[in-house]
């Protein structure tokens, strides 16, 4: 397709949505429009069923009730466009910008072979279209937003069954009356969002920031729901917030969380993201860390004592000289982490150990918890319950062996 006839297909498609007799539905299925300049244009209703929009323009344009089925938008510039009603089933807009974006009864749906076979078809295909038609009903599966920014965007009725939507910005959003049964929010940020009446049910919000998020009349049934920042200080509340931030751009923005010593004796912070955390010497006794992720945090010497920190991932984490006694640790992790290593290195990846030397575990609950390869060196276990538990490669001490598998834990080298 030429510049020309690009330009020819877009005057015709405005004339076919103002009704007039000569105008004609743009059939752009298929299309290479990537690192296009589109801003402000009028695509309502289009065909763009497999089109490549990477990294395209599309500031306030009109792409309602289009047809976006398999589409890549990964990148894509959308701030203040109008999606409303768009298929977008089995779409990619990883880090899509869609600041106040309207995508009012979007359907982000998985996208269907049987369907991708009937809508990736036009007639005198080239050999680059024939090949991405091939490559999209390999492929086709959930929707994903992965990273996008949806801030202050308005979602509501949007059909989002298990759509990808992990890392992405939703501060402001309106997502009331949401389909979002099964979808990946993990450590999205829902500040300000509005979930009111979403059908969220089997939804994972792990590591999501919920800070002021009305979730009244929600569907959470069997979802994994964080526990909401609200009432905690403000300043705790900032400094989870910047962490947030820090850990969705890998460093690039935000601030790591720097807590040592603090005393979060008792509070409630199930879910949250606070891998690479320093929390050295910090008190968190009778806190609830129920499904956080604490990978590579620095717990040396704090205080967990009656914590809760069942399905919590700690691969990695730093725990020497941790006080866990009476702590539960049901279906814990604490592998090893496997880090990338530099180019030179003789080994491309490192085994990075968690680390529980001298903490005390006395009586914790560690049913069922992966403790495969960590560093037990003087290591207090004294009525500990082990049913289940994984010492596999973990050096348990010899007097702990025959304990262990008479509670049913696995020990091997």
């Amino acid at each position: 397709m030429t510049p020309q006839e690009f330009v020819e297909i877009l005057r015709r498609h405005r004339r076919f949505v103002k009704g007039h007799l000569d105008g004609q539905r743009a059939n752009l299925k298929l299309a290479n429009l990537s690192g296009l300049k589109l801003p402000s244009v009028n695509l309502q209703s289009a065909l763009l069923s497999g089109t490549n929009l990477t990294r395209t323009v599309l500031t306030k344009a009109d792409l309602s009730f289009a047809d976006l089925f398999g589409a890549t938008l990964a990148e894509a510039d959308l701030e203040g466009a109008s999606l409303t009603r768009a298929d977008l089933r089995g779409a990619n807009l990883s880090g899509a910008r869609l600041r106040d974006a309207n995508l009012t009864g979007v359907d982000l749906r998985p996208g269907a072979l049987m369907d991708a076979a009937l809508k990736l078809k036009r007639e005198n295909m080239s050999a680059e279209e024939e090949a991405r038609a091939s490559e999209i009903r390999d492929t086709i599966s959930n929707a994903t937003l992965a990273g996008a920014s949806l801030v202050s965007a308005r979602l509501n009725e949007a059909e989002m069954y298990a759509a990808d939507l992990s890392r992405v910005d939703l501060t402001n959003a309106d997502l009331s009356s949401a389909m979002m049964k099964e979808c990946n929010l993990a450590n999205a940020n829902l500040t300000n969002a509005n979930l009111s009446q979403c059908r969220l049910s089997k939804a994972n919000l792990r590591g999501a920031l919920m800070v002021n998020c009305n979730l009244s009349s929600a569907d959470l049934l069997d979802a994994v729901v964080p526990a909401r920042l609200d009432s905690l200080p403000a300043d705790l509340k900032d400094v989870l917030s910047k962490h947030h931030e820090w850990i969705v751009s890998n460093g690039a923005r935000g601030t790591r969380a720097a807590l040592a010593g603090a005393d979060l004796k008792g509070k409630n912070l199930a879910g949250a993201n606070l891998s690479g955390a320093t929390l050295k010497g910090a008190r968190l006794g009778g806190a609830n860390l129920r499904d956080c992720f604490l990978l590579f945090a620095d717990l040396s010497g704090a205080d967990l004592s009656e914590a809760i920190l069942d399905k919590a991932d700690l691969d990695g984490a730093n725990l020497a000289g941790a006080s866990l006694q009476r702590a539960s640790l049901k279906e814990t992790n604490l592998r090893p982490m496997e880090i990338q290593r530099g180019p030179g290195a003789t080994s491309a990846v490192q085994s990075w150990p968690t680390n529980l030397a001298e903490a005390d575990l006395s009586q914790a609950d560690l049913t069922g918890a992966n403790l495969r390869g960590a560093k037990l060196a003087g290591t207090k276990l004294d009525g500990a319950k082990l049913a289940r538990t994984n010492f596999t490669a973990a050096g348990l001490a010899p007097d702990l062996v025959e304990r262990a598998k008479a509670q049913g834990a696995v020990v091997s080298d």
